[in-house]
């Protein structure tokens, strides 16, 4: 089954035929939940023959209008936080994007090599803006180390051999090594990253690797600016950019290490259960039929808006609901590809260094192949 990104209408074409949003499955949360609405639907019907032989212990419906009001608040306000952290994310990764564009090209353009060592330094560089995003996506996504395809041609032996030496402090995940791509099989991503903040998701004692590639570029921004290399109007834009990019990267931390405050999520599961345990004494009094499709129905709407919460409120995950934060890195790859295989306007002399056409043929295949899965 392939999910069209590019038509607008969001349609499934799955055996030759477009389906409209009502008839998907993936990206839905009905494998979340199922279980609960399978549970409640149950019940309801227990409730249903109970009251079907003793009438007299049905409950007005009228009762249970006001509470469906409370209950829809609490569920809006759940949601509406939720989405905020996911379209927050969404800003961020496009500003990290045009950021990383806007730096590579600054960098391409307005660099008046001297040297040879002057034409290493800046392809280092380019590359090291491009390996700052990839490693955020990592980072927040709890996954530690350098051993990742992505980052395969893009950091200099010297820094690698500098986060290596520093392994046994660099952990700031808990994704175990069997799972280093995935959250754990029957988990969403949103479950994992509750996991590894209970267990300690920010570690004091190690600059995570995102910040190292920072100190890097901003360190490749110095050496230009002192060996006459940009002037200085290009060396504030330079700067500022970096600075921007720092922000960025508090931005996704701040999304994963503020969860939505624990009292409110379990008053809201209290209430919505609450509800639902009541609701069927209130339907009895219809008819056994009557009862058990407004239960379904009733405990579909409600728990499935809960779900969607829990889904989009981590948006760096793996789901289905979640950032494609490998379309923005490839995206940035593209530029930095161009650059590096491209005469820059103040190029020392021709070098050619691609970071590998077919490993981005490679990478688009493999994203293909996901896609059609």
């Amino acid at each position: 089954m392939l999910i069209d990104r590019v038509n607008p209408s969001n349609r499934v074409r799955a055996f030759g035929v477009h389906w409209p949003d009502a008839l998907r499955y993936r990206g839905s949360v009905i494998r979340i939940s199922f279980p609960p609405v399978a549970f409640m639907t149950a019940y309801g019907v227990g409730i249903a023959f109970l009251i079907r032989k003793y009438d007299y212990l049905a409950i007005p419906v009228g009762i249970m209008t006001p509470v469906a009001v409370v209950l829809s608040l609490l569920l809006v306000f759940r949601t509406n936080s939720a989405y905020d952290r996911y379209w927050e994310g969404r800003k961020i990764w496009q500003d990290l994007k045009v950021n990383a564009r806007n730096l590579i090209r600054n960098t391409w353009c307005g660099v008046q090599e001297k040297s040879i060592e002057d034409s290493v330094q800046k392809r280092q560089g380019m590359k090291n803006i491009a390996a700052f995003m990839i490693a955020i996506k990592h980072y927040i996504r709890g996954e530690d180390g350098l051993d990742y395809a992505d980052l395969d041609g893009l950091l200099s032996p010297e820094f690698r051999m500098q986060v290596l030496a520093r392994r046994s402090a660099y952990n700031y995940g808990t994704i175990n090594d069997e799972a280093r791509n995935s959250p754990e099989r029957g988990q969403s991503s949103s479950e994992v990253r509750i996991q590894q903040c209970n267990d300690g998701w920010e570690r004091t004692g190690e600059v995570p690797l995102p910040s190292l590639l920072l100190y890097e570029i901003q360190k490749f921004v110095e050496y230009l600016m002192t060996n006459n290399i940009i002037y200085g109007q290009l060396y504030m834009n330079m700067t500022n950019t970096v600075n921007a990019m720092g922000t960025l990267l508090g931005g996704c931390e701040r999304i994963i290490s503020t969860p939505i405050p624990l009292a409110y999520h379990i008053h809201l599961h209290h209430s919505l259960y609450m509800y639902l345990l009541v609701l069927p004494w209130a339907l009895g009094s219809m008819g056994l039929a009557k009862t058990i499709i407004l239960q379904f129905v009733v405990s579909f709407m409600m728990l499935g808006i809960d779900a969607i919460s829990r889904e989009i409120q981590n948006p760096f995950g793996y789901d289905a609901n979640d950032l494609d934060l490998d379309a923005f890195c490839e995206a940035m790859l593209v530029d930095l590809n161009y650059a590096m295989s491209h005469r820059a306007p103040k190029a020392l002399e021709v070098v050619e260094d691609t970071l590998g056409d077919d490993l981005l043929k490679g990478k688009t295949a493999d994203a293909s192949s996901d896609a059609v899965a």
